[in-house]
């Protein structure tokens, strides 16, 4: 599953064995349906979009967004992203598919990769279905936890030390939140990992994947600290636990900035969050990980 939908790649046989090849159980997610992915025989597919932004800079690539409205005008309406010279993806937003078209550079992985890693995700925050996060996120005895820190913070490098200590993983960069009555649960991402932000790539695959959404247990904010420091775990509280939601954002879209707001004031007071101070030193990386397990006991 990725994020709670499979993904029927009909114009790409090579994506679809792959897909095919992973667990999944569409009955922990009966309420998604199966998102098919095809490739348009058209020349152009912006040709029905008036509005369209800047280029601006995505994983390494320049991109724009197209559309018929303005984002905040509607909830569901159909929208492209043009990677330059690599493919254009549209959300058709009648018949809930992706239609692609490929660039010079165009190639299957890189399909896979934009729709798992950035417009899928996109679609989701847009039609508020879910939240998502940039974080990383493995289980702890069951329970999802999160893992959030600035650019180069260490997450993933906690996240994969996780993975090869057995747990299973949710995500290495950016997870979903859906909200069921008062309960906030974590919605797994993709079953790829990539320990190292090398661009466009997913990473290697991932067996021990979650497939069921399970209620958020808690947020551990990653804060680095000298090499030779002591491990500590606090909890935050207040405007700090905020905080650690509004900065772990995986897309700022400005309209969407009072909902998103709400949406993480109210998380704030059913989660609990915690500061941990990190040692820079990858030595130490098994007392991070005893600690953190420790405290979710």
């Amino acid at each position: 599953m990725v994020f709670g939908h499979r993904f029927d790649f009909q114009s790409e046989p090579f994506l679809q064995k792959e897909f095919l090849s992973f667990p999944s159980d569409p009955s922990h997610y009966p309420e998604n349906e199966t998102i098919r992915v095809v490739e348009s025989p058209k020349p152009s597919l912006l040709d029905e979009f008036p509005l369209k932004s800047d280029w601006f800079n995505m994983s390494g690539q320049e991109a724009r967004y197209h559309s018929a409205f303005l984002f905040e005008e509607v909830e569901e309406f159909t929208w492209a992203l043009e990677i330059k010279d690599v493919l254009t993806l549209i959300w058709d937003a009648s018949d809930k598919k992706i239609i692609y078209s490929k660039g010079e550079d165009y190639a299957p992985q890189r399909l896979r990769f934009w729709i798992y890693h950035t417009f899928f995700p996109l679609v989701l925050e847009l039609q508020r279905k879910y939240h998502i996060l940039h974080v990383g996120s493995v289980e702890i005895k069951g329970k999802p936890v999160l893992f959030s820190a600035f650019s180069f913070g260490g997450k993933s490098t906690l996240t994969d030390y996780f993975i090869q200590k057995g747990h299973t993983m949710l995500s290495d960069d950016s997870m979903g939140i859906g909200k069921r009555g008062e309960r906030y649960y974590a919605i797994a991402s993709y079953p790829f990992h990539r320990p190292y932000r090398e661009l466009e790539t997913l990473g290697y695959p991932v067996k021990n994947f979650a497939t069921e959404p399970k209620p958020l247990h808690a947020v551990y904010v990653l804060e680095k600290s000298e090499p030779d420091a002591m491990v500590e775990i606090n909890e935050l509280a207040g405007i700090e636990k905020f905080k650690a939601f509004h900065y772990s954002s995986f897309i700022d879209f400005a309209f969407m900035k009072q909902e998103r707001f709400d949406f993480f004031m109210q998380m704030a007071k059913h989660i609990p969050v915690y500061q941990v101070k990190v040692p820079w030193d990858l030595e130490r990386l098994d007392e991070v990980y005893q600690k953190i397990v420790l405290n979710n006991d």
